[in-house]
């Protein structure tokens, strides 16, 4: 059975969004892997492969060395959630159920058209909703900002 990748978002999916707020909060500055991850709570391994497909998908720019890092290739309100999700994920399709089978006929489905309907109004949100958004947010909440590295309080 296939995949329905438009209801299961991929942890690397995930990682994507928020590595790429994390680098929002930081522009113009290069961020090094370590730090993002330890930003996003992300694994380093895995969080090196998402960068590598934000590279590869122009999204983000990488600078190697001691001193390098990442930074956002793009400003961060023309990168949309959708963009960092197709990115790791491959292409979005508001054409999915999740009970589809060979017998299913879509024309005929016990539930209407409502799956197909949210299906498509999920993927046109996710067009539409920034990275900035996040940095924006970020700045109204009464929490330290988004990117801040965690806190430990000692007890």
């Amino acid at each position: 059975m296939p995949v329905n990748g438009i209801v299961h978002l991929s942890d690397a999916a995930l990682i994507a969004v928020h590595a790429l707020g994390g680098l929002a909060a930081a522009p113009g500055r290069l961020v090094q892997s370590k730090d993002l991850a330890a930003i996003i709570d992300a694994s380093e391994h895995h969080l090196s492969k998402v960068m590598q497909r934000l590279v590869r998908a122009g999204i983000v720019h990488s600078v190697k060395g001691p001193s390098g890092g990442f930074r956002l290739d793009r400003p961060a309100d023309e990168i949309s959630f959708r963009d960092a999700i197709e990115a790791v994920d491959g292409p979005l399709s508001g054409e999915f159920c999740p009970f589809r089978t060979d017998r299913c006929d879509p024309d005929n489905c016990i539930f209407g058209h409502e799956i197909t309907k949210h299906a498509v109004e999920l993927v046109a949100y996710l067009s539409r909703r920034t990275i900035a958004d996040i940095a924006r947010e970020a700045a109204t909440l009464e929490a330290p900002a988004y990117g801040a590295p965690k806190r430990l309080d000692s007890a």
